[in-house]
């Protein structure tokens, strides 16, 4: 079940639980509603839950961008401990 922003964030460490964006998905323009901008990212975790509020407070915490209705879905593991998470970002684009 996606975690959807804003919700309680959890402080960032230095190391941003070695987060990295590996695929930009573009943007899906539904029929009806506002566009939405699609993006992977794997990151450090113990769970799905887990890393969808990891994703959630790295990217609130490094960009600036409006994450109001925003929701992150771990999908996968990628590798044991490292999962997949995919950002889904409604905005005007």
């Amino acid at each position: 079940m996606p975690t959807t922003y804003p919700t309680s964030l959890t402080t960032v460490p230095d190391n941003r639980w070695d987060a990295e964006k590996f695929a930009d998905r573009g943007i899906e323009r539904p029929a009806e509603g506002r566009p939405v901008a699609v993006a992977d990212f794997v990151l450090t975790a113990e769970s799905a839950e887990q890393a969808e509020l990891r994703l959630l407070s790295y990217i609130d915490n490094d960009y600036e961008d409006d994450l109001r209705g925003a929701t992150a879905t771990a999908a996968e593991e990628a590798a044991p401990g490292r999962w997949r998470v995919t950002l889904r970002v409604p905005g005007e684009f």
